[in-house]
């Protein structure tokens, strides 16, 4: 056996199925979207009568919860009885079995030492995930509240940047220009200012301290 193959398995599962969270509802939905059915035995009458046919009455009695698979059926029994944290346990260690590959020549997977204990890796690793996996999980499950967060750092940027380039301009006196040794403030295109580098607009300030005059050429 590989080493830590259980886990590397669960490594693999937790990639391809993304799942927010791990529970009886979530395994159950994946492994029932991998063609295995997912049945709880005890009071069932459909699920004794299957156990019957399939001649499992022996797993029922004696086991938590058990997987079949033949070339007819792919069936994971879990016991009614047990408290859903318990449910949980069982259907992580039966899905364990099926994605670390047990399906061999017998129906009724994990009767073997070697695929036990590699199983037992797989969920520990499923039911105790690292800080990594756990950050993913978070962000998946809360993801609707991170994009909205997201979205309103974005939303305050832009009013931040709004507001500062209002404030910018509500310090000038209109579309202006001035150079510093002048006495007249002019239009953009004025040809008095147009080829000089050191223009620049007419504040508020400029106006309330009369430094200026209109010029006459480009202003009527």
């Amino acid at each position: 056996m590989a080493k830590n193959t259980g886990n590397a398995k669960a490594k693999e599962f937790l990639r391809k199925y993304r799942p927010m969270e791990i529970s009886y509802e979530v395994l159950k939905d994946i492994l029932e979207k991998s063609g295995y059915i997912v049945a709880e035995f005890g009071s069932s009458e459909d699920s004794d009568t299957i156990i019957s046919e399939l001649k499992l009455r022996n797993y029922a009695d004696n086991s938590r919860g058990f997987t079949y698979a033949d070339s007819n059926y792919r069936i994971v029994f879990v016991n009614e009885a047990l408290s859903e944290e318990e449910k949980q346990i069982v259907l992580a260690h039966e899905t364990g079995h099926i994605f670390c590959g047990h399906l061999g020549t017998a129906a009724v997977i994990g009767r073997d030492v070697t695929e036990e204990y590699e199983v037992n890796e797989f969920v520990h690793r499923l039911l105790n995930p690292d800080l990594f996996e756990r950050f993913g999980r978070f962000v998946r499950k809360h993801k609707v509240i991170t994009l909205l967060c997201a979205t309103l750092t974005v939303l305050a940027a832009i009013i931040a940047v709004t507001a500062v380039n209002e404030a910018l301009e509500r310090r000038y006196y209109g579309e202006y220009y001035v150079t510093e040794s002048g006495t007249k403030y002019h239009t953009e295109d004025c040809y008095i200012i147009k080829d000089k580098n050191n223009t620049r607009r007419l504040t508020n300030k400029d106006m309330q301290e009369n430094r200026y005059e209109p010029c006459e050429i480009c202003i009527k």
